[in-house]
């Protein structure tokens, strides 16, 4: 494996718990100020970036780091793969790309709506942290960290 592979796929890492990191903290500012703009923006913000840096980066780069990548590759090969892998399962994936494409489409048109998508962040929270543990385990496993 080249190195510099694998600290693209360490700096991706960091980067992710950077973004999980944000949304815990604007979870707790949530709680103790429930009608927080700036809280419920930056849970949401970072939820999207948090997405779409597992998404778009994270998971290439792992797959690039253990040699599995090819550039012909889609976005549904690079998520059946870490399907395959057991790092990831499509359906529960899917529900969070469901959630990003909300935040994309709905949060800011009304209360009701930021409130749904706040609580579905929270639900889906054990599942990112999940799929994150299991994406390090899986790069500790092949030696890239």
């Amino acid at each position: 494996m080249e190195g510099a592979q694998a600290r693209l796929f360490q700096e991706l890492c960091k980067e992710a718990r950077i973004h999980r990191q944000r949304i815990e903290e604007a979870r707790r500012c949530l709680q103790k100020s429930p009608e927080s703009v700036p809280c419920m923006d930056q849970m949401i913000y970072r939820f999207s970036k948090l997405q779409d840096t597992m998404g778009r980066k994270l998971f290439r780069a792992l797959l690039d780091a253990v040699g599995e990548w090819e550039s012909t590759m889609t976005m549904i090969d690079t998520l059946n793969k870490l399907d395959k892998y057991g790092i990831l399962d499509l359906a529960l994936w899917q529900k969070l790309r469901d959630i990003r494409n909300e935040i994309a489409h709905n949060y800011e048109d009304e209360a009701e709506a930021t409130r749904k998508i706040l609580s579905d962040i929270e639900a889906s929270l054990p599942l990112v942290d999940e799929v994150l543990e299991r994406v390090e385990n899986f790069a500790r496993m092949k030696g890239v960290v």
